[in-house]
C-alpha cells in the first residue's frame, strides 16, 4: 500500500510540475490585423514596395497603381496588358505582362518601359522576382519557372504532380540560396536550389486551394490560399506557424515593409495591414 502511495505522489508531482511549465510557456506569437484600407476602383494581383510607396499590379484594368501606408492613390502607369505579380528594386518596377507575353522593366520616374530580353518565348507571365543580378519568372501557361543566374538562363520544370513538377506556377521568388515557386494549382508550395534541382514542397497537408502568391521572409513564408480566403504563414522547415482569415475573401499576394505585413484582397479591393504581436 505505502508502494502504491509513493508511485501515486510522483506521478501527481510529475503532472503539477507538467501543468506548471506549460503555464509559463509564452503564448505564441502570431500576426494580427491593425487595418484594412480599401481601394476603390482597383483589384489588386500584385506587390511590390519602391521608395515607400506600394505599387499595385490592377490586371482587370491593365495599370500599376501607387499607393501611400493610408491607401492613397499616388500615382500610376497606364496602357499595359494585364500586369501580375511584379517586384520592385532600387533599379525600378519589374512587371510581368500576362496578355503580351512579355516583361517590362520601369526606371522610375520614367514610364517608359524597357524590355527584358529573353532567348526563350514566354506564355502568359505571371510573375516576375529579381534578386541581384538573378531573374525568375513564373511561365505560366508553359508550367516552367525560368532563371537567370547572372550568366544563363534556365529552365526549372515541366507539366505535372511530381515533385518538381509544376501545374500553372504563379508566384516566384529569390532567396539567398533558394528559388520558391507558389506551384498554383498543384495546390503547393515548391523549393528549389540555384542548379534548378527540387529540395522539398510546402503546404500540402492544409489542403489549398489555388497558391496564388507568397512571401518569402527572413524566417517565414506566406502563402495566399486564394479561394479558402486565408493566408497561411509557415516556418521555412514547413511547419504551420498560423492561419489568417481575419478579413481576408480573395487574398492574392502579400509582402513585409518596415515589418508590418501587408495583404492585398482582390475581391474586396483592399490592402490589410497586420502586425507581430510579440
Amino acid at each position: 500500500m505505502r508502494q502504491v502511495k509513493y508511485i501515486f505522489s510522483i506521478v501527481l508531482v510529475a503532472l503539477i510540475t507538467l501543468v506548471s511549465c506549460e503555464r509559463k510557456t509564452p503564448a505564441t506569437q502570431q500576426w494580427v490585423l491593425e487595418d484594412s484600407l480599401s481601394l476603390p476602383g482597383i483589384n489588386p494581383i500584385g506587390i511590390g514596395v519602391f521608395e515607400d510607396q506600394f505599387w499595385l499590379s490592377d490586371g482587370d484594368h491593365n495599370r500599376l497603381i501607387a499607393v501611400n501606408s493610408l491607401g492613397q492613390v499616388q500615382d500610376s502607369i497606364l496602357g499595359l496588358d494585364r500586369p501580375m505579380h511584379i517586384d520592385a528594386n532600387a533599379q525600378g518596377l519589374w512587371v510581368p505582362q500576362y496578355g503580351s507575353d512579355t516583361i517590362a522593366q520601369f526606371k522610375l520616374p520614367s514610364k517608359s518601359p524597357l524590355p527584358l530580353i529573353l532567348k526563350d518565348s514566354l506564355d502568359a507571365p505571371a510573375s516576375i522576382a529579381v534578386f541581384g543580378e538573378e531573374r525568375a519568372i513564373a511561365d505560366f501557361y508553359n508550367h516552367r519557372i525560368l532563371y537567370f543566374n547572372g550568366a544563363d538562363w534556365i529552365s526549372i520544370g515541366t507539366e505535372g504532380k511530381d515533385a518538381g513538377q509544376f501545374y500553372y506556377p504563379t508566384d516566384v521568388q529569390i532567396t539567398d540560396q533558394n528559388i520558391w515557386v507558389a506551384d498554383a494549382y498543384n495546390n503547393r508550395i515548391q523549393l528549389f536550389d540555384k542548379r534548378g534541382t527540387f529540395v522539398r514542397m510546402i503546404g500540402v497537408d492544409q489542403k489549398m486551394n489555388a497558391a496564388t502568391g507568397l512571401y518569402v521572409s527572413e524566417t517565414q513564408v506566406f502563402v495566399t490560399d486564394f479561394e479558402n480566403h486565408r493566408l497561411l504563414v509557415f516556418f521555412k522547415d514547413g511547419q504551420l506557424a498560423q492561419i489568417i482569415e481575419t478579413g481576408l475573401e480573395k487574398p492574392i499576394d502579400a509582402i513585409i515593409y518596415k515589418e508590418k505585413l501587408y495583404v492585398i484582397d482582390y475581391k474586396k479591393q483592399q490592402m490589410n495591414r497586420y502586425y507581430f504581436d510579440n
